[in-house]
């Protein structure tokens, strides 16, 4: 199941912020080691809770480096 909403998890990612080199650390912009709802909606706007929760992977409601960079790295 989770496969099949990958296309759409990388769709949602796939902005310009993300293609210019955006980095975690530069994302993460409370320095608290992961990347909230919020943090990434300011970078990647159209990015849903639905979508963000898919990428959550460990359900920790942040986005670890692991996590970003398997959605940035592909």
């Amino acid at each position: 199941m989770k496969r099949s909403i990958i296309p759409l998890v990388m769709s949602a990612f796939a902005f310009p912020a993300f293609a210019q080199g955006t980095d975690f650390e530069s994302i993460d912009m409370d320095q608290s080691g992961g990347i909230s709802l919020q943090e990434i909606q300011v970078v990647a706007p159209d990015v849903t809770e639905e979508t963000f929760n898919a990428v959550d992977t460990d359900g920790s409601g942040d986005l670890s480096p692991e996590e970003f960079a398997a959605i940035v790295d592909g």
